[in-house]
Parts: C-alpha cells; structure tokens; sequence
C-alpha cells in the first residue's frame, strides 16, 4: 500500500488565510487537511484521514452496509470508501494487495489467507448467524445424507458456504465433496438454479435465505455462519493507527445502531440490497419486512468471546482436515483483541 502522503502550502494575501491542500493518488489510505475555526475565530487544522473499506455483499456485513449509508465513519472524522465484494477470497485479494484498509468477512477465507502468511490481523467481531440448505418445497431432499448424488450450488473453495458445505453439511451425511456435484456460482443466483432444476440444492446466506424461502422454497437445515469479522491490513494498522482507533468507534457505533434501531436499519439495508416486494404464500411483504425478518437470523456484536476464539480455531483445524489449508494454523497469530477492548 502506498504511504499516504500530504501536500500543503500556506499562501497569505490582503490579511487573509488560505489553505490549499493536493492529495498525491494512491491505492491506500491518505491524509488531508481541511481548515476550521475555533471559538476564537483563529485557523485551526483539522485532520481529514481516508479509509478504503471492504465488504463482503451479504447481510452478515450489515455494519459496513450501515456505516456507509449513515456516514457513521465520516462522523468519526474519516473520509470513508466502501467496495462491495461477491465472496470473501476476491475481497482478500485486494486487501492483500494494499487496495483495501480493513474489510468485513468470514473466518474461512480469513484462516485460509492467513495461513498462506498475508499481512493482516483480525482486529473486531462482526456478528454471528445463520446459514441454510435451500430446495424446492416438492424435493425429496430432508436432511444431509438425502444429498447424496445431488447438483448442490457452492460459492468459490475457502470461501464460508463452501467451509459450510465440505467441513460441516457433508460430513453430517456421511458424505465427501465426491458424492455430491458441487456448482459453482454466486449466492444470488442459487434460488433461480434451484427453482429451474440446474441444481438441486444450494447453501446462501441471508438475506438471499430469506428472499428463496418467501417465494416458495424451503430450508431444510440451518447452519452456524463461519462468523464474520473485521481485518486491517499490518500496514495500515501500523502507519496509521489513529485511523484506525476511529474506524473501529465507527464500527462499535454501526453496530450499537443495528441493535438499538433495527427496523428503521432494515429499510436502509432494504434499499442497499435492492430488495422488492415480495409475494409469499401468505402475503406481500414490503422491502423493510423482508430484510427485518432475514435480519432476525443475525446477531450483531464487535467484541470477542473464549468462546468465539475457539469457534475460530475450529474452523482453521477443519479447513485443513478438509485441505483448504496446506499447513495447521495458529489462529491467535493473526487475531488482535486489542482492538475492542
């Protein structure tokens, strides 16, 4: 990541004060000052610092979500940028490669990164949800075991739903990643798949579990989400760790609003996911009910727990049983508690 970098010059004309400040391009974090005026009427700089964001589109991520559409980072005093990502190994390789400063996503592509030695640290907890298994209301598909010579719809390997579906959903069943077809495609394409018969069954996230299962399908089993968290890169964690103070404030407030102004933050998320009404076997449900009723599978919190850190173990020890992982990993070794405490 570039080093952010600051330009200024002090020009005086006719008694009076002007600042002019050029930002040098980057791909990283910069500083920029803008002027204001204290009590006193004297100049005083304020510290304006850039944050580049990732996130990845699920509702997991509902603090990033929140945080942008309620300037809650800007509040902070941080000028904030968010990028959207369809899973969480494409939204690693842009931290790894300095164009994010911190990003929110799951643990299996966080153990799976870290232990290949990427250069970043978990630093706060996202939250913790539900994952489920989707079929048509007709399939013959009731429990694990049933999917045995079945098409299942898979996101990318590492990935969280993928960790779900060979660490945890197969082995239930008694079944290898050999017994199963999986297909590869994004989560926001399984319903259609589902109800076109280009697969059988698929495993999604919320809020498209919610989405699949108003308009007709059902969930057959639900899943513990691999947990989400919040990373920053070494670098920007390092060179601008007053940055970094602010974003996680900014973090601690997205979430304290989520859990204190849930329905007014399911609209918001409602029109981020561009959601629709909704015509289920009962009724229609409006965008803000869809998203708070799929919201009701997620609860938000930014610190950690034992018993979250061991959960966290777990899935780097069976992401290498399943050989998603090359080497065991330590996972203390790339978790900075410090953060939130």
């Amino acid at each position: 990541m570039k080093k952010r970098s600051v330009y200024s010059k002090i020009f005086s004309m006719a008694g009076s004060l002007v600042l002019a400040a050029a930002l040098t391009a980057g791909c990283g974090s910069k500083d920029t000052d803008k002027s204001s005026e204290d009590a006193a009427g004297t100049g005083q700089k304020e510290q304006v610092q850039e944050i580049k964001v990732g996130y990845v589109n699920l509702l997991a991520a509902a603090p990033a979500i929140i945080a942008k559409e309620k300037n809650l980072l800007d509040k902070q005093g941080l000028k904030a940028e968010f990028f959207s990502f369809a899973n969480g190994p494409d939204l690693y390789k842009a931290l790894s490669s300095g164009k994010l400063d911190v990003a929110y996503s799951g643990m299996p592509a966080a153990v799976n990164w870290g232990s290949r030695g990427a250069e970043f640290k978990i630093i706060a907890k996202v939250d913790d949800g539900k994952n489920g298994v989707l079929t048509k209301d007709s399939s013959d598909i009731q429990q694990p075991a049933d999917l045995k010579g079945k098409k299942l719809g898979n996101l990318v390997k590492g990935s969280g739903v993928d960790y779900l579906i060979r660490a945890v959903l197969l082995p239930e069943g008694q079944l290898s990643d050999q017994d199963v077809t999986l297909v590869q495609m994004e989560t926001a394409n399984m319903e259609t798949a589902i109800t076109n018969g280009t697969i059988d069954a698929g495993v999604a996230g919320e809020p498209f579990l919610t989405f699949a299962e108003l308009r007709g399908l059902k969930v057959v089993k639900e899943l513990p989400d691999p947990a989400f968290v919040v990373l920053g890169s070494n670098t920007f964690l390092k060179d601008h760790a007053d940055a970094a103070k602010k974003f996680i404030q900014g973090h601690i407030a997205s979430i304290d609003d989520l859990n204190q102004n849930t329905q007014e933050d399911a609209e918001v998320l409602a029109k981020a996911f561009n959601v629709p009404d909704i015509k289920g076997s009962d009724k229609t449900y409006t965008p803000g009910e869809v998203m708070a009723q799929a919201l009701k599978r997620n609860t938000f919190s930014y610190q950690f727990t034992d018993e979250d850190l061991k959960y966290y173990q777990e899935i780097a020890d069976n992401s290498y049983k399943i050989k998603s992982l090359e080497k065991q990993l330590d996972v203390s070794s790339i978790i900075d508690t410090t953060w939130v405490k």
